[in-house]
């Protein structure tokens, strides 16, 4: 899922600037803070300590103290409010690279004069203007080449990072075809344009057999289709209702939508844009989608790699086994992931050889109901598989996938295609908004003792609100459930 503040879409010639913020924003913020600070140790204390009768040894021996503690708590905020002010922080304010590079100049000027003034008021005064003048170019050339980095990572090193996101633009007027054309001029945004949806399609060279269906189609399309974003380009003033039905059917699949405010297409007013809103355009998110996410990532390969360490002499064990049984020993399944991609789930065997094909025999036992399938006493289970299923052995293989990035550690369960293949309505779509996980709140709330309606509804309320607190408690509160075999089957 895409960040907003980070959607090539959003940021497309559609668009106005907006503030530099996101993961972006802190390194820049971080960065020239910390340049800052070492430059006045560089050209200011060190000289100053060093030339003088105090001596390096005795500077480097000094306590911190409240003084100390204020002076460089003033010299943070002092050294951000020039910065801030001067604008090298809001993107809609800065037109070109010299324009960058005066707002930057003046930012430094006003903080090297603060660093001056604080020399002065500390009786330095040996070099004080030359130290100065070293400071205001090593801290420019420094910033000036921390922000050509983070640019050539946006523009060359992130868009292969990127995964690809598949898109549905709403429209077939002027704005669709504008927003189409954007895709084509940046292939580097790595969309996969899936067609245009409208119920009255304007004649267009574009659009030939390139029509996925009417608006009132469009709920259909999302569940047989797999799709990561849909543009409603329409006309807000004429097709209000059309847009608005668009973003509840997007909404209700658990697809993220964005569509444009932009209601006046004046050339000669000059429109004004607030301090963090991005009037232009709006994305509707379906789920929290924030930098946390890469927190959430990290945790999962931390945590993943380490316990298949630490678990390798128990995933040897149930690997033997799981052998004394005819069949393989990993039981490979495809299930459905985010936003509904297809992905190979791993398993130790628990049934028997065949036991897919052998499910047509067994239908009439099904005690979940709703369009699952799960038995508690299921005929085709082996006795070793019997006890890894109450003890959740059997899922261990899953960490592989949770390290590959096909599941997290916390999130929905992923369901089997024969499961999905029987969704009849678009709503429960929305439990592939976030990756599958290893456990969730269903794994800590009886598993197979809930139904489906009840199933579900735990998986949207953790889509809803989650938090990496959240995924803590669920993960801590796992483990007790799966040793005392809670709703196992």
């Amino acid at each position: 899922m895409t960040d907003p503040k980070e959607n090539p879409i959003v940021r497309g010639p559609l668009l106005a600037g907006r503030p530099l913020r996101g993961i972006s924003g802190w390194l820049c913020r971080a960065g020239d803070i910390t340049i800052l600070a070492f430059g006045f140790f560089a050209f200011v204390l060190l000289p100053y300590f060093t030339q003088s009768d105090t001596g390096l040894h005795d500077f480097l021996a000094m306590r911190i103290s409240v003084r100390n503690l204020l002076i460089a708590s003033l010299c943070y905020w002092a050294w951000y409010g020039a910065l801030y002010g001067c604008g090298v922080y809001t993107m809609s304010r800065l037109q070109s690279l010299g324009h960058l590079a005066r707002k930057l100049a003046l930012a430094l000027t006003v903080c090297t004069g603060l660093i001056g003034l604080l020399a002065l008021v500390n009786g330095t005064t040996i070099m004080l203007l030359p130290r100065l003048i070293g400071l205001w170019l090593a801290c420019f050339m420094a910033m000036v080449a921390q922000r050509a980095v983070l640019v050539v990572f946006h523009r060359y090193v992130r868009p292969h990072m990127r995964e690809r996101r598949n898109l549905i633009i709403v429209g077939t007027g002027p704005q669709a075809q504008r927003a189409y054309r954007e895709l084509e001029l940046h292939p580097e945004w790595r969309y996969n344009f899936l067609g245009f949806v409208d119920s009255t399609p304007q004649l267009a060279e574009t659009t030939q057999g390139m029509m996925l269906g009417t608006l009132e189609e469009l709920e259909t399309i999302l569940m047989q289709r797999v799709v990561d974003e849909v543009v409603i380009a329409l006309p807000m003033k004429s097709q209000y209702e059309m847009v608005a039905r668009a973003v509840e059917i997007c909404e209700l699949g658990g697809v993220q939508s964005q569509y444009q405010t932009d209601y006046f297409g004046s050339r000669v007013t000059k429109r004004r844009y607030f301090e963090g809103l991005d009037t232009t355009r709006v994305v509707m998110q379906v789920v929290h989608h924030d930098s946390r996410r890469f927190l959430k990532r990290a945790i999962d390969i931390i945590v993943s790699a380490f316990a298949i360490v630490f678990l390798s002499p128990l995933l040897i064990v149930a690997a033997l086994a799981v052998a004394t049984s005819p069949g393989p020993i990993i039981f490979k399944q495809e299930r459905y992931g985010l936003n509904k991609r297809k992905f190979t789930m791993y398993k130790f065997r628990s049934m028997v050889a065949g036991a897919e094909q052998k499910q047509a025999q067994v239908e009439h036992l099904n005690e979940m109901g709703g369009p699952t399938f799960k038995i508690k006493n299921d005929p085709r289970v082996t006795r070793i598989g019997a006890f890894m299923r109450k003890l959740s052995i059997d899922e261990l293989p899953q960490l592989f996938n949770v390290l590959m990035g096909n599941m997290s550690l916390v999130g929905p369960r992923p369901l089997p295609v024969r499961d999905v293949s029987r969704f009849s309505e678009a709503w429960l779509m929305r439990r592939f908004s976030m990756k599958p996980g290893l456990t969730c709140l269903w794994q800590i709330n009886g598993r197979s003792d809930t139904d489906f309606d009840r199933w579900v509804e735990l998986d949207l309320q953790y889509i809803d609100s989650w938090s990496l607190y959240l995924d803590a408690q669920i993960l801590f509160k796992t483990v007790p459930a799966v040793l005392k075999g809670r709703g196992a089957s």
